[in-house]
């Protein structure tokens, strides 16, 4: 067996007779601290990327290290032209320019040129993106009023306590959602030490990490005390905890009991009162799966989960298809920015909540969703 390029024994190692070596423990240290380099997301993506492209090796032929620019460019257009059933495209450009920054990366650690920097293959994925250039697919917002008529409806059709254990938390999630301008990854990471109570202010909700804050520096957004009691984040949050800590401490039963009766109507607040500090037991996540007969189970509630709620609520409660096709956990962080717009909200304050860093992601929603705002257009008097 060929001894590992990091071990003293391999006649390839590049490192000069006599240099000192890194003890094992230092070298086990350093390939942790590249590996914590980027999320485990990133990590993941790298590794089915690379996946693919060794299988396309296996099955041509071919060694996918070192891999030559012509090798690349031939397994970029065999992908680049493969159909779905539904006649579309298999895979977008920018899947295809993925795939060569993961091949890049993996010949970059293993010592060898990145193929994919060869100019042959920069022309191909140009080509590709200019032969394929399409309107990016936007998630439509879900204003104040949408989420107020999902909830509502939630709440006239919730006829058994295991839909009122569903209801409570889609409406916590959905509120929070909206009021933080969470992206569904905030919202499923979620623990319930990031929830913290304010006497004056409603909630400061920790996100520890983000899509762009890759060294998980994290930020605090604040929920305030709505005016409505259907849409008031605190109340949400309270009513969805209260069962939540049910469940974690007394079971089934107890939750059952809680919710055997109807809630009644929502036209008074309950959110004053809530304990502030951090929970003892603070590491549960606080958005978790709800099953159809009501038990709660213990992880935290998957992205993709969020993405379908929000879609078969939103069908529920009477929109059309074609919008319900458009929405997704971005909704809820579109809904934000397009609302504050059209409220009369600046650029910067909206920054506050979003956390963006470019002025030109906030203006982006403005001109899709609130082109009348701040519009000479309107001015014309047609």
């Amino acid at each position: 067996m060929t001894a590992p390029i990091d071990s003293p024994g391999n006649p390839h190692r590049p490192d000069l007779a006599g240099t000192p070596q890194p003890p094992d423990t230092v070298t086990d240290a350093m390939r942790r601290l590249r590996e914590m380099a980027s999320s485990e997301n990133t990590r993941a993506a790298h590794l089915a990327d690379w996946t693919i492209y060794t299988r396309w090796c296996d099955a041509t032929g071919h060694a996918p290290i070192p891999t030559t620019a012509d090798q690349l460019a031939w397994f970029l257009t065999e992908k680049s032209t493969e159909i779905r059933p539904d006649g579309r495209w298999a895979y977008a450009p920018s899947t295809l320019s993925r795939w060569v920054s993961t091949i890049n990366k993996m010949h970059s650690l293993a010592g060898h040129p990145k193929p994919g920097a060869h100019e042959a293959v920069r022309d191909l994925l140009r080509g590709l993106r200019r032969s394929r250039a399409t309107p990016p697919a936007r998630r439509t917002p879900l204003l104040t009023d949408d989420v107020r008529t999902i909830v509502g409806d939630m709440r006239t059709h919730a006829s058994t306590w295991a839909d009122r254990v569903a209801e409570r938390r889609d409406t916590a999630l959905l509120l929070l959602g909206l009021a933080g301008a969470l992206r569904r990854s905030e919202l499923t990471a979620l623990q319930l030490a990031d929830v913290v109570p304010h006497r004056a202010d409603g909630l400061y909700v920790h996100i520890r990490r983000s899509k762009t804050d890759r060294n998980a520096a994290g930020r605090t957004v604040t929920l305030p005390y709505g005016t409505d009691p259907r849409t008031c984040p605190v109340c949400a949050y309270r009513r969805w905890r209260e069962i939540l800590d049910l469940w974690d401490t007394d079971g089934r039963s107890a939750v059952r009991d809680a919710l055997t009766e109807p809630d009644t109507p929502t036209e008074e607040h309950c959110c004053r009162g809530l304990a502030a500090g951090v929970p003892t037991d603070g590491q549960r996540p606080l958005f978790r799966p709800v099953h159809h007969t009501g038990a709660i189970g213990p992880d935290a509630l998957s992205g993709q989960s969020v993405h379908s709620m929000i879609q078969r609520r939103a069908r529920r409660a009477g929109f059309s298809p074609e919008l319900v096709a458009t929405l997704g956990g971005h909704s809820l962080r579109a809904g934000f920015v397009t609302q504050a717009v059209r409220g009369g909200a600046t650029t910067q304050t909206i920054m506050t909540q979003t956390g963006h860093a470019d002025e030109r992601m906030v203006a982006l929603y403005s001109r899709h969703h609130a082109g009348l705002v701040g519009n000479a257009v309107t001015s014309l008097g047609l």
